[in-house]
């Protein structure tokens, strides 16, 4: 079929070829239903004239089209314009990743991001029954905001009948005596002829990692027979042309991609991509002799696992692991890895030596919880991950009321086994008895279960739970932390009156320190309410330092802390704030947003954008990143960016249709799509929480020229207290109405300290 540019395929208008790929070739289009720009695929002639090649291709879009990940492009439809198969995708602005290889090696910090992208979403298209097949260069593409596409599923897919867990290697069987997929980067067992699975693609991830790295390819040759030759029966070639700032474990990960035989690579692209994850973190990488000495006290304690079959006592089994976390974490000598890290193996099953390069730990401990009545027997394991030989193992059967002891038993025996060097203040800490209600310690743990999942019924069913925490015991320090989170968060996010939950979480939180002065989220909880209800900078402040300072490695502080620094145009300290929090705990949704917030307010939009969508490949359905994202685009003036973020994600409550915000754009302008976007915000007021919806029209009467409606959205905003009150002066959203009177006047009201306006920073 020949297309030229001005031809119409039924709505799409053709405007010019951008390529070729698999089966077909790529043209930009223009959607005139829904007044966007496409890319459209069409299958060439003479694979359009072959039954066979037309059933894959239409078969493989599809399943193309069933994947959602922001790592995988997106097909909009399947269509058949005069006989032959049309798939319409996303257009994307960028290049592929050829191109940048053929400039030379990339840095190894974003060969490894890139990597990572490509993981998780191959993670997410073996989930669902899909094996990739043709993995190269050509076939990933880099968008100009940062963001990894895997293209190309039309070629080499198969699908498999059912979807499968992401710790399940995909299946798929080659035809007899058919090769797919591109030489140089295809797998012995595509080769060969053999059955493939999700592990042929990470071979092939492997071999573009390598050639991201050292800027030539792995496997190469004159010939199709040279590169096989080389491939299946030459020796492993040197890994060793790498960036030399590059951390040393970024070679057996190469080396583990690509093995011949796939049962010692990694056994899924989840693995893999905690493995790069890991690497992209300062605890995993922080120059070669200090690394060597880390990874020597290092432990990562995986999530215990239920083995009863009672599923009610996940909290159970999430909180021991937890509590173990949280008390070997204290300790001098001994790097723990986070929470977010770990949980990403929970129900996963991998050996040792995966889950010790993925962490970039030396020591894992493991371990089994079954209940039976009111005992609780746990067997606990440690391994070092470079042996894989048991370093330590017990077993331990209690009452559940006892449960307590045992999980300070068990943080002890670790450190005798790991031969820690303790201050005796931190032997009296671990062997410090509790007296803690047994039932107030199991509705303690269910209350941090539901806080961990970040959502806004966790909140409330963890404030449920730490509220009777503490009426079958008054005297439990750790629940009025607890509940003084939950209360903070309920509040800020408008789903609690903030006269009520602010006042109540400050009470909550100075209850605990009355308890116990030690506890850091306490102090961080508090600090939050001095910041967002007392307006008390000073208060805020120190409270958020002692946080820190009585537990460094704990994340929380830290990000909460560079909050506080943006709200006093501290921005360089924000960020530093953040990013420390960050790698001490770098998949926490909460964590990353203190980065994105930073770098928004510092009005450094390029690295927000970035970093926002780095979120979105982390939690998806992230509103706040999401919302930072627009935020970005619409300060940048790219309002067609901006229309396609209210696509994907929902924002500030509206969750649209993009070709009506493009169609406004295209015809009116930025006004145009101002006004529009006012519409759509008074069409769903409903479904934000009362400070959001003020805050939202100030922004959108701000950027229409409608200063006094704006101001009049802020004075409701500082009148009812709402958490964005303390922002006022350092929001770029806002820069219109630097200047004016009523808002000096409304920042000085809130008592925002100097320097109130910020300044863009570099970083």
């Amino acid at each position: 079929m020949s297309i030229q540019p001005g031809q119409r395929l039924a709505q799409y208008e053709i405007l010019e070829p951008i390529g070729s790929g698999g089966m077909g070739e790529v043209y930009r289009g223009r959607d005139s239903r829904l007044g966007r720009e496409v890319a459209i695929k069409v299958m060439v002639d003479h694979f359009a004239e072959d039954p066979e090649m037309r059933r894959r291709f239409e078969t493989e879009a599809r399943a193309a089209a069933a994947l959602s990940h922001p790592s995988i492009v997106a097909i909009h439809e399947l269509a058949v314009v005069e006989g032959v198969p049309v798939a319409v995708m996303e257009l994307l602005d960028g290049e592929t990743l050829r191109l940048p290889i053929k400039r030379g090696p990339l840095p190894w910090r974003e060969a490894v991001r890139i990597a990572a992208a490509i993981a998780e979403g191959l993670a997410a298209a073996h989930a669902r029954g899909v094996v990739h097949r043709d993995l190269k260069p050509e076939n990933v593409f880099l968008t100009k905001d940062g963001s990894v596409k895997i293209l190309d599923f039309g070629l080499a897919l198969q699908r498999l009948d059912s979807p499968l867990s992401p710790d399940t290697p995909t299946v798929a069987a080659t035809a007899d005596n058919v090769v797919m997929g591109t030489f140089g980067y295809m797998s012995p067992e595509q080769i060969t002829g053999a059955r493939v699975d999700g592990r042929s693609d990470l071979f092939a991830l492997g071999c573009v990692l390598y050639e991201m790295l050292s800027g030539r390819p792995l496997f190469s040759g004159a010939t199709p027979q040279e590169v096989i030759a080389q491939l299946l029966h030459d020796s492993v070639p040197e890994l060793s042309a790498f960036d030399p700032l590059a951390p040393a474990e970024i070679r057996p990960i190469v080396a583990r991609c690509i093995d011949r035989e796939p049962t010692r690579r990694f056994q899924s692209a989840q693995d893999l991509a905690a493995a790069l994850h890991a690497l992209l973190t300062e605890s995993a990488v922080v120059g070669s002799a200090r690394r060597s000495r880390t990874r020597g006290k290092s432990l990562a304690v995986l999530p215990f696992v239920n083995t009863g079959a009672d599923q009610s006592i996940e909290y159970l089994t999430d909180g021991i692991t937890e509590s173990i976390i949280n008390s070997l974490s204290q300790l001098g000598g001994l790097r723990v890895v986070p929470r977010s890290l770990v949980f990403r193996y929970k129900g996963l099953q991998a050996d040792p030596s995966t889950v010790g390069l993925a962490l970039n730990a030396r020591t894992i401990l493991t371990g089994r919880v079954t209940q039976q009545g009111e005992f609780i027997s746990i067997q606990a394991e440690l391994v070092d991950t470079n042996t894989e030989s048991q370093l330590w193992g017990e077993q331990f059967r209690q009452k559940t009321s006892e449960l307590v002891t045992v999980q300070q038993e068990i943080a002890w025996q670790i450190s005798e086994a790991l031969r820690l060097k303790l201050t005796g203040a931190q032997k009296k800490k671990l062997r410090r008895k509790t007296t803690v209600d047994p039932e107030a310690y199991q509705e303690y743990l269910r209350g941090r279960y539901h806080w961990n999942g970040w959502t806004p019924d966790g909140f409330r069913r963890a404030r449920e739970h730490f509220e009777r925490a503490i009426s079958l015991d008054p005297a439990y320090a750790l629940a009025y932390a607890g509940l003084a989170n939950a209360l903070s968060a309920l509040a800020y996010y408008g789903l609690l009156e903030p006269g009520d939950g602010f006042p109540r979480a400050m009470a909550a939180a100075a209850r605990a320190l009355e308890i116990d002065p030690d506890v850091a989220d306490a102090h961080a909880s508090l600090g939050l309410s001095h910041l967002f209800w007392a307006h008390d900078w000073p208060a805020a402040e120190s409270s958020f330092k002692r946080a820190i300072a009585l537990n460094p490695q704990l994340a929380l502080p830290h990000s909460l802390y560079a909050i506080f620094l943006i709200t006093a145009g501290r921005h360089e300290e924000s960020i530093e704030q953040a990013r420390t929090a960050q790698r001490l705990d770098p998949l926490s949704l909460m964590i990353n947003m203190s980065v994105c917030w930073s770098l928004h307010f510092a009005e450094l939009h390029e690295e927000a954008i970035k970093e926002t969508r780095r979120t979105l490949d982390l939690v998806h359905t992230s509103q706040e990143a999401a919302n930072i994202l627009l935020s970005s685009y619409e300060l940048l003036g790219r309002f067609e960016d901006a229309a396609r973020v209210c696509d994907e994600q929902s924002c500030f409550g509206v969750k649209a249709d993009p070709a009506v915000l493009l169609d406004a754009f295209h015809s009116k302008g930025a006004e145009g799509y101002w006004r529009k976007r006012l519409e759509l915000l008074e069409s769903a007021p409903a479904q934000l929480p009362g400070g959001l919806v003020n805050y939202a029209y100030a922004v959108v009467y701000t950027n229409l020229g409608a200063r006094e409606r704006a101001l009049d959205r802020l004075e409701l905003l500082v009148a009812e207290k709402a958490g964005g009150a303390v922002f006022l002066a350092a929001d770029p959203c806002l820069r219109r109405l630097r200047g004016e009177p009523r808002l000096t006047a409304l920042i000085k009201r809130v008592g925002v300290p100097t320097p109130s306006v910020p300044h863009t920073v570099s970083t």
